[in-house]
């Protein structure tokens, strides 16, 4: 069965990629991807994991794939019928204004203002943190006693400085975008230091807060825009996408490192291979082990939509008034003990994104939510693709993470939170006033065969 479910995955990940016109931010390939590369993991700890995987295993994650890339191709089949008007032997394309801002009539770029808005931020941020703790005789004893308070106490440092860290976040977003706008349209290297503080202050906040994932974000963020702007410069998209592999591998390393030394910096003991295997690997695997102890007992969305429900219980139990679900969930998901016949144990608390959905609908689930996700990123994918401007691309690639994050843990219903929504509204109102709202244009040149005039179209 090991080897069967690998032989679909790789099946799956050459379809998706050319359903997505060998695009390597469709969603379906990305999904793919985001399965096949936990599996991997899984098969290079054969022996310390013990590795059997079961019939039921590779039905509902087969399954689940299929249904989210139906969902994804139903709505592209939707939108190419919105833009027949186009000839299908055109190519749309884009101004170099639209994705580089390279037009000098329009507003300059505050990157002295964020700078000092961000610096501010991270200051008082900090601070909050190391004062809610106490100073301690090193960093990373400092660091522990912070994640300890998250963990142990739920802990918050207000709605304040919660929204300072939003603001961090986000200007780190922008700045990255902005970054990279200036690297592809060959612009003078004299600010591209300021543009990289608020990005090495966020990396900073996020040290600070203990939150890895926070920052695993922003780097799928900061890969996704790369290859936004690399497929933009590149005409051929085949020679493009061997480009963009090699050097995707080289960031996805030098984010791995990075994430490693973050866990060690706040006492985690485990070596390299081990720490990413179990965060990397033990989640899909997870999701095995539990699937062969599924009694059947279902809760019919009251698992996926446990944040919502507990949400509206906080607001209504004011009033004396409760829905039924499941018993509040924890921050962090229960822990799981593995234990190996060759006396290899690894503790991990990282579920696949579709354990809630069976829980809720049994194999059903991996049907109903994979097709409706599936469905949701297509329509973002496409959109992007069809307005073609930088906050579209912006936007797409900012929610691409749960998407990655779906053999690891549920990141788009289940941990859905008011920082998110806070996350992005502040990424809106930071990219109008630095980037401008004329900053890009709507209008798209249609380059028509030879003998037929060229016409911009609204």
């Amino acid at each position: 069965m090991a080897f069967l479910m690998l032989a679909i995955l790789i099946i799956l990940l050459c379809v998706s990629y050319f359903a997505g016109k060998r695009n390597l931010l469709s969603p379906w390939f990305l999904l793919c991807l985001a399965v096949f590369l936990p599996y991997i993991i899984i098969l290079c700890n054969w022996e310390n994991w013990n590795v059997q995987i079961s019939g039921i295993f590779v039905l509902y994650v087969t399954t689940a794939l299929l249904a989210f890339g139906c969902g994804m191709l139903i709505i592209t089949k939707l939108f190419r019928k919105t833009t027949a008007k186009y000839p299908e032997n055109s190519v749309v394309t884009v101004k170099k204004s639209e994705l580089y801002g390279t037009n000098p009539s329009r507003k300059r770029y505050p990157t002295n203002s964020l700078l000092l808005i961000s610096l501010v931020c991270t200051v008082l941020y900090v601070l909050k943190l190391v004062m809610d703790v106490g100073l301690s005789s090193s960093l990373s004893t400092m660091l522990r006693n912070i994640y300890n308070n998250v963990v142990n106490n739920n802990y918050s440092p207000g709605f304040v400085f919660n929204q300072m860290r939003e603001i961090i976040t986000a200007i780190a977003y922008i700045s990255l975008f902005r970054f990279l706008q200036e690297l592809f349209s060959n612009k003078p290297y004299k600010t591209f230091i300021r543009l990289a503080v608020p990005i090495l202050l966020f990396i900073v906040l996020a040290i600070m807060s203990s939150d890895r994932n926070i920052f695993l974000r922003f780097a799928i963020y900061a890969i996704c825009m790369y290859v936004v702007f690399f497929q933009h410069k590149s005409k051929n998209m085949r020679y493009a996408n061997k480009q963009i592999v090699f050097r995707v591998i080289i960031l996805l390393m030098i984010v791995v490192v990075i994430f490693f030394l973050m866990g060690k910096a706040k006492q985690y003991s485990s070596d390299f291979t081990r720490a990413i295997s179990i965060y990397g690997g033990s989640g899909l695997y997870n999701f095995n082990l539990w699937l062969q102890k599924f009694d059947g007992e279902l809760y019919y969305g009251a698992s996926t939509f446990s944040t919502f429900i507990n949400l509206l219980n906080t607001l209504l139990s004011p009033f004396g008034a409760q829905i039924q679900g499941v018993a509040d969930i924890a921050r962090f998901d229960e822990m799981i003990i593995f234990t190996s016949p060759n006396g290899y144990v690894y503790v991990s608390n990282i579920y696949s994104a579709m354990y809630p959905y069976v829980q809720d609908f049994g194999y059903f689930g991996v049907i109903i939510f994979p097709f409706a996700i599936g469905a949701f990123y297509g329509f973002l994918f496409e959109r992007a693709k069809k307005r073609n401007n930088a906050f579209s691309w912006l936007i797409y690639c900012l929610l691409i993470y749960p998407i990655v994050f779906f053999a690891i843990a549920e990141q788009l219903i289940r941990r859905f939170h008011l920082g998110f929504v806070y996350e992005i509204v502040w990424c809106a109102i930071i990219y109008y006033f630095a980037c401008g709202r004329g900053r890009i244009s709507k209008k798209r040149i249609v380059s028509l065969p030879k003998g037929e005039c060229c016409k911009c179209k609204e």
